[in-house]
């Protein structure tokens, strides 16, 4: 059977069926995908690929027990054999009433329409894609005479398509698209025998979204000579700016603490914290799958549950965690539309747009209420303790000085607490750029400890 004339809906059900023959209850999800990548160096193509890829994975359920099969391809065949063989697998498997699917009222009727797709995958034209990364480099090496022509400039393009079904009655299907076009610049001072990288990239779900495509080349040529000449500062407690760029891991660490599987381990420093008020009333976190176009949406999760808008923290209060049906059964709380997609396991958690609320003005501004301080710009995240949220991560940046980025630092580790952290943000930007799922402007925290010389 050529994959053209697969009937996705057809299959899905069918398997859903075929393991009701058994006596067990079932989740199929179905993930399509095509992929473009594109890859320039020296104004030559060095690598060009295109493929397609189809998966599937089954969730059983029998009485208390569950397991999962998975395979790629076509191969929809014997199903029957498969599910029996996994069910009689099963039998060695320990009971667990939490492990169960989501019933009709759970999941909710047919979520709202969402732009996602722009339906333009089949109609990109991987030579003019090239083209423009030749123009992009080619922006970037006529930057500067510093810039040298030793990294690459790269273009990806994802379709996909979604597909869940169950036994409970869930049927649901959604498309998503997504464009990126980046760009790594070296820069090199050869009398100082020294070299850094930076890079830049734009890309969204809709490639008409996609903004002037060649400054790309200037955005990572500038930042790559800024680095030029970085050196370390002297150590002490410090106001720390974390950029745009930076300020996303923040936030992302934290996220990582509300995860209900990890709260359920009693693997985060957000244990036994809800209801709490945590942080000053200018820290609000919110997680929003329901935006059109925004890099982390999707209408329904990966047990089939609409997505669902939702404040993680208000004014500094933490409101709920982030649940999949697992970790909201076991920790008995309301479940939150976060099951990441189920293929060779059963679903994670995931979260939508997270972003901390913006406050008002740009970088320049904080630079200015800061005065004297570090701005930082890259985060090299390692040595931290979830358990306790205390962590040391190596960064670079800018020394601050008067309100102005005075010159490069690098070799330096900042330290410190999460939830002392985020205490201690007192300012917050509106530059929010929205480059992934988890997002954030710039802000600016009190007091840090910062180790350098």
């Amino acid at each position: 059977m050529k994959k053209e004339n697969l009937n996705i809906t057809e299959i899905g059900e069918s398997i859903v069926k075929t393991a009701g023959k058994y006596n067990c209850e079932s989740q199929v999800t179905i993930f399509e995908e095509k992929s473009k990548e594109i890859k320039v160096r020296k104004g030559e193509i060095e690598q060009l690929l295109t493929y397609t890829a189809l998966s599937t994975g089954v969730r059983l359920f029998s009485g208390r027990k569950s397991t999962i099969i998975s395979f790629s391809g076509q191969n929809f065949e014997n199903m029957d054999a498969k599910i029996a063989k996994a069910l009689e697998d099963m039998t060695y498997l320990e009971d667990d009433e939490a492990k169960r699917l989501l019933n009709i009222d759970e999941i909710g009727g047919e979520p709202d329409q969402m732009e996602l797709d722009d339906g333009a995958f089949d109609s990109i034209d991987s030579g003019e894609a090239a083209e423009t990364l030749k123009k992009i480099e080619k922006r970037g090496l006529a930057f500067s005479p510093k810039i040298i022509p030793s990294e690459m400039a790269e273009f990806s393009a994802t379709g996909s398509k979604v597909s869940l079904f169950s036994s409970p009655g869930l049927q649901k299907t959604y498309s998503k698209s997504y464009y990126s076009f980046y760009y790594s610049a070296v820069a090199e001072d050869k009398e100082a025998g020294i070299k850094e990288v930076d890079a830049y990239s734009e890309g969204k779900r809709f490639f008409s979204d996609l903004p002037e495509l060649e400054r790309i080349g200037d955005v990572a040529a500038e930042r790559a000579l800024k680095k030029l000449g970085g050196r370390k500062i002297e150590s002490g407690e410090k106001k720390v700016i974390f950029s745009f760029r930076t300020a996303p891991s923040i936030i992302d660490l934290l996220g990582d603490a509300l995860v209900g599987e990890e709260v359920l381990l009693r693997n985060s420093f957000l244990v036994d914290k809800l209801g709490e008020k945590l942080f000053p009333d200018n820290i609000t976190i919110e997680d929003n799958p329901l935006l059109g176009r925004y890099p982390g949406s999707y209408p329904c999760d990966g047990e089939g549950m609409n997505g669902r808008n939702k404040l993680v923290i208000e004014k500094g209060k933490l409101l709920t965690y982030l649940h999949n049906s697992y970790s909201a059964s076991k920790l008995k709380l309301e479940l939150t539309g976060n099951a990441s997609l189920p293929l060779s396991g059963a679903p994670g958690i995931k979260c939508g747009n997270f972003f901390l609320k913006s406050g008002q003005g740009g970088l320049d501004d904080l630079l200015k209420e800061m005065g004297d301080g570090l701005l930082v710009e890259e985060l090299f995240l390692s040595g931290m303790n979830p358990v306790t949220g205390d962590f040391s991560f190596g960064c670079s940046g800018f020394k601050v000085e008067k309100g102005v980025a005075a010159f490069p630092v690098k070799e330096i580790t900042i330290a410190g607490n999460l939830l002392e952290l985020f205490k201690n943000i007192s300012v917050i930007a509106d530059d929010n750029r929205w480059k992934s799922s988890v997002t954030s402007p710039s802000f600016l925290v009190s007091k840090l400890a910062v180790a350098g010389t």
